[in-house]
């Protein structure tokens, strides 16, 4: 007996599961490269974890000179001498009988010589 309501229904089912695959191909390849957990994603995540790395080293050199400016300023290791000399040197001061030589920044050695003679 003919099916006269459905005529070619075999053409439509041939073409139906591979459609339906190639979707599902299609879409779960998409969100393997563009989803939230795809290869995109991972990309940008492995930069920002590379630039928090670099962050941190970065803040860990800075404590540790912060450390040992400390380190330097405890009663045991602090240099009374040297600190009188930096606070006078911030504070532009100086003593009776201080040797004081004034640097201006422009001479050279070499001009120095030469206003010498």
């Amino acid at each position: 007996m003919k099916n006269y309501l459905h005529p070619h229904p075999s053409k439509v089912r041939r073409w139906a599961l591979p459609a339906i695959c190639l979707f599902l191909v299609v879409y779960f390849f998409v969100h393997m490269i563009f989803g939230t957990h795809g290869l995109v994603r991972q990309a940008q995540l492995n930069a920002e974890i590379e630039e928090a790395r670099q962050v941190q080293q970065q803040t860990t050199l800075e404590r540790e000179r912060m450390r040992q400016k400390v380190y330097g300023l405890s009663p045991e290791h602090l240099d009374l001498d040297m600190l009188d000399e930096a606070g006078r040197e911030i504070l532009n001061l100086g003593e009776k009988g201080d040797f004081i030589i004034l640097n201006n920044g422009a001479q050279t050695s070499s001009d120095a010589l030469a206003h010498q003679n």
